[in-house]
């Protein structure tokens, strides 16, 4: 079964219609025929989002989706938080900080094999790779079809 790993921007997107990228990716998640991964630092970070923009029920029915497996929460071991850090070292720049958010999804993308992350966070994941060896991310819903 094919993963996507799910960022907090794209969450955002899908509750909120005021995003450009509302319909696709909506069309997208209807759509998709495998694991919809999401790290635990995404699921506190849109938590966040959502409560401080949309109010405290869209953070719940993101909550419930979580609850209800329309995403797979992952685990998060001690040795992935090392490999995350090392990241944010790796991709360090004093204008462009890649947060242990972005980070855990690399990780997560190379426990499942997957290069495709659902995200509108261009700017990371355009320069960001994969562990595995793949060259490059497929950043949905920019690079469908």
């Amino acid at each position: 079964m094919n993963a996507v790993v799910v960022d907090t921007s794209a969450i955002l997107a899908v509750f909120d219609e005021a995003y450009d990228e509302h319909v696709p990716l909506a069309g997208i998640l209807t759509e998709a025929a495998g694991l919809l991964v999401v790290s635990p630092f995404i699921v506190a970070e849109a938590d966040y989002m959502l409560s401080s923009r949309l109010g405290a029920d869209a953070a719940r029915a993101f909550g419930r989706d979580i609850v209800t497996g329309a995403y797979e929460l992952a685990e998060w071991a001690p040795e992935d938080h090392a490999v995350a850090v090392e990241l944010t070292r790796k991709f360090d720049s004093p204008k462009d900080y890649v947060g242990i958010a972005d980070a855990s999804n690399v990780v997560l993308a190379d426990r499942y094999r997957t290069t495709t992350l659902l995200t509108l966070d261009q700017r990371h994941f355009r320069r960001l790779r994969p562990l595995w060896g793949a060259d490059h991310f497929t950043l949905l819903p920019y690079d469908a079809n």
